[in-house]
């Protein structure tokens, strides 16, 4: 054979392995967020104590930016866990004055009429909190129309306390500076 029939097989051969050969991919290709998005924890009753407290340590350190999804998630999560509560025991307290309903079935709703209260206990501190976080979050980003609805809610459902360091008297004034008012309300 010749050089050039030599060459042109040699040629032939490179060609015909890059075609077959995958591509490399490059490191930013690999990291981009398109091929993997990043998946949220869903929320769930054994998880959202250990969310709001990792909250409340962040928002001691001033983070204003990483504790608003996860305020806004949690506030979601407690007001469709109470509404949740609030239906079944409305169906369970149906049941329990029916003269229909079975003793025995009447006795077991009674045990998880308590396990609800406790819920619901439980659902109502974590939607207090999480309601005051968002209008202390929303007032420190300078977002003072959504700082004051939040504010204004976690006043309505929180007992009212006239102790200067509670979160209620907290939660007052900063709604006054957000509405402007000055003097001793």
């Amino acid at each position: 054979m010749n050089k050039k029939t030599i060459a042109v097989i040699a040629v032939a051969i490179l060609f015909a392995i890059t075609i077959l050969l995958p591509c490399p991919i490059s490191a930013a290709e690999k990291k981009s967020p398109r091929s993997a998005p990043v998946k949220e924890t869903a929320l769930n009753d054994s998880n959202v104590q250990g969310l709001v407290k990792k909250i409340d340590e962040q928002l001691k350190k001033n983070d204003f930016v990483s504790t608003l999804g996860p305020s806004l998630r949690i506030n979601d999560f407690a007001k469709d866990v109470l509404a949740s509560v609030k239906t079944v025991r409305s169906y369970y307290e149906k049941a329990m004055n029916d003269a229909a309903t079975p003793q025995k079935d009447k006795e077991n709703i009674i045990l998880k009429l308590q396990r609800l209260e406790e819920a619901e206990k439980r659902y109502n501190a974590i939607y207090e909190t999480s309601t005051f976080n968002l209008g202390y979050i929303y007032a420190k980003r300078g977002d003072s129309e959504r700082g004051r609805k939040y504010l204004s809610e976690y006043i309505k459902i929180t007992p009212f306390s006239m102790a200067k360091d509670s979160k209620w008297m907290k939660a007052k004034t900063l709604l006054l500076e957000l509405y402007g008012l000055e003097g001793e309300f």
